[in-house]
Formats: structure tokens, sequence, C-alpha cells
């Protein structure tokens, strides 16, 4: 008799993460599994690639992740009815089945094919339906590094109550979270979460389109705009700016991200097909380049990223420059997310701060809130203080030397006549 438990997912080993690991990007169980040497084959002249290095740099950031995710699932347990997620193996069967039918089934049809042969495979009840939508929205949100919620989810507060953030004035808006409806593949709805528009300042034919690229680092966000850097597991929130607090929200799980792009890559040069990953290339590859967009390699940017993986717990991978080794021999790709489809609105908006930086201190919130206007009134301010300390210093100067020539002229006036 099996025995559940009310937290499955509490407790992860790391064969579980390699596990997870071959199940995502579809790493060779045996290369280099326990830990000896890469050494080629006789009979195997191309063995599979060697992800010890890669597994280390996961382990690092991703594991914590994981971990974090899955530890507070929390099964439905009404009697004998049997939980959706039994063992983190269970999980890892989820992704597979979402893998390859990421763009055929939509989601009510995959929800219902998977349950029904684990069913008919263990011979149990039927598994209530609320913890199937957990289990489901549970490998999304790892396979995507998005948050997903079910349809149901959506119109529970307690469920979004996370999607809450602080705007100007004061206000609380609701961000939509990232909703997964029965009805939708989860490719469509990948794609629909992420929409493509060419920001037109950001293209080749904007005349100002290099001067802004070269400008928009993190170090002149820090200097100019008094903005700072936090890291966030969710990539809808990459390059998020919260316009109150002052802080750009970073999504800097780069080895995650370059996992994805080996993979892609691998499977449309062994098939010779179109990419048919779950993951799109274009976002994974356009996220990179905005990282070498905000941390160049000058001196300056690369200590502000080191201090930023020492203290904000971003991903050391991102220090490692270069997506060559990810990228296709065609330069399509390259040219397409140079232009920054899906994240060129939220540049554009970073570098708005540069131009006209936000009053976040006392003085500046007290100045014009525009960067011109404020650079002329503090030069008004000044140069008024000035006069008025030089008026004053003249002032007291022509008051003592009136009074020193009051003195002089006294001393020197002849006596008065002498009474007989």
């Amino acid at each position: 008799m099996t025995t559940y438990t009310a937290f499955p997912l509490r407790l992860v080993t790391r064969a579980e993460f390699r596990s997870l690991c071959e199940t995502l990007w579809d790493w060779s169980p045996d290369a280099c599994r326990h830990g000896g040497a890469c050494t080629l084959s006789t009979l195997n002249p191309r063995p599979p690639p060697c992800h010890r290095g890669s597994l280390e740099q996961l382990e690092l950031v991703f594991f914590d992740f994981y971990r974090e995710t899955t530890s507070s699932y929390v099964t439905d347990f009404f009697g004998d009815e049997h939980q959706a997620l039994r063992s983190h193996q269970d999980l890892f069967d989820i992704i597979s089945t979402l893998k390859s039918n990421h763009q055929k089934l939509i989601r009510k049809e995959c929800q219902a094919m998977y349950f029904a042969a684990r069913s008919s495979d263990d011979r149990e009840t039927t598994i209530p339906i609320a913890d199937q939508e957990r289990a489901f929205n549970l490998a999304a949100t790892v396979m995507t590094m998005v948050k997903t919620l079910g349809s149901e989810d959506g119109n529970n507060m307690s469920a979004t109550a996370g999607y809450y953030e602080e705007q100007e004035h004061g206000q609380r808006v609701n961000r939509a979270p990232f909703i997964w409806n029965p009805d939708q593949t989860l490719q469509t709805a990948l794609l629909e979460t992420f929409p493509t528009r060419l920001h037109p300042s950001l293209q080749d034919g904007n005349a100002d389109a290099d001067t802004i690229l070269s400008n928009l680092t993190a170090v002149n966000l820090a200097r100019i705009a008094k903005l700072k850097f936090e890291h966030t597991n969710d990539l809808r929130d990459h390059l998020r700016l919260n316009p109150v607090s002052g802080i750009v929200q970073i999504f800097s799980l780069t080895s995650v991200l370059k996992e994805h792009l080996l993979a892609s890559k691998r499977m449309i040069l062994d098939s010779d097909e179109h990419d048919d990953f779950y993951f799109p290339r274009f976002l994974a590859l356009e996220t990179l380049y905005t990282f070498r967009l905000l941390f160049p390699q000058d001196e300056k940017s690369q200590a502000l990223l080191r201090n930023l993986v020492a203290k904000h717990d971003f991903d050391p991978d991102c220090l490692r420059f270069g997506t060559a080794p990810f990228e296709l021999q065609s330069t399509d790709e390259r040219q397409r997310a140079a232009q920054f489809p899906v994240w060129g609105s939220r540049l554009m908006d970073l570098y708005d701060e540069i131009e006209n930086p936000k009053p976040r201190g006392m003085l500046d919130a007290w100045l014009e809130r525009r960067s011109k206007s404020r650079h002329v009134m503090m030069a008004t301010i000044v140069g008024v203080s000035v006069a008025i300390v030089l008026g004053i210093l003249s002032l007291g100067v022509s008051c003592f030397q009136a009074w020193i020539s009051w003195q002089e002229w006294k001393g020197q006036s002849p006596p008065g006549p002498v009474a007989p």
C-alpha cells in the first residue's frame, strides 16, 4: 500500500535535480552521471555532451528556485482520492508530457490524457481536478520560469495576491498574472504572454539608436537615475521598473536560458528540422542580449555586476560574457534579438529615466520632475543664492569702508575754536 504525504515535494535530492535537468533539456542520463572522467569511447566516437559543469552551475541558483517553487505544494487529501503529485518523478512525467505536446494539445486535453494514463496504470481513483490543475501549473512554472495559474486561480484573489505592485501616488494597481487557460496550448499561452513589438527608437534606421544603446547601461541607470537592481525568478518581471521605489527587477538566471538555447540548438542540428523546443529561442536569446546591453565589458559595469552576484542573489553565470556558443549559424536570430522586439518598450522606459530622471529624494521631489526644468530651477536657485550672499558681503564691505572713512575724517578734522 502506497503512503502519501501532505508535502510530497518538500525535500529534493541532487539526483532528483539531475533528473529534472535530464527531463527539461534531454540530457543523456549516462553522461558523467557518476562523476567519472569524460572520455571518448571507441564504440561511440561522438558521446553525448558532458553536463557536469552545467549541473554545478545550475545548482548555484536554479536548484534553489526549484526547491522553493515545489516545496510549498500541498495536495487535496480526500480519503481514498490520491494526490496529483506523489513525488518529484510525477512532476517530471508531467513536464515530459507537456514537452511532447506543447504545440499540439490544449491544456485540458493534455491534462486529461496524462491523468487518464496514470490512473489506468496505477488503478487509482479519480484525482481531484483542482489538484490536477495545481500539478500542471507547477510543471509549467518550472519549464517557463513564469509563475503559472489556471483559469480558476485567476478568479481567486488569494491566488493572485502576489500580483500587486506599488505605482505612483501610492496607488496599488493589479497586474494580471500569467493565466494558462484550458483551451490554450502551452506554446500559445507563452507567446501571448510575451508579445513582440519593434520599438522604432531601437531600430537601425533611427539616427539615435546607437546613442540610446550605448548609454543604456546599468551604471548610468544607477548613477544618473538613482535606480537599484533586484533579482527576480519570474521572467515576466524582467526589466520591470517600480517608479516609486526606483527598483528595476532583473531576471538573472542566464544559466537556465543558455540551457534552453543549447537544447533547442541540438534539436535543430540533430533533426535538421524547424525548432520544436517548448521554450522560444528568440525570447531566451533576447533576454541574454539585454544583459550584454546593460552590463558591457567595461570595468565599472562588470564591478557592478559582480556586486549584484555577491550581494543580491544574481546568477553567477551572468558574469560569463558572450552568446555565440548558443546561437545558430544564421544571423537572422541575432539580428532579431538585437532589435529587442520583446523587451524594447521596457528598455526605452529605463532610458527615459536616464534622460528625465524622476524625483526620488526629498530635494528632487521638491524640484521640477522633468530633468531639464529641474536643472534650470536648480541653476536659478544656486544663482539667486550666490547673488544674495555676494550682496550681503558687498553690503558689509561697503559699511566697513564707510565706517573707516568716517573715522579717518573724524581724526583729520581741525579742532574747534577755544573759548576765551
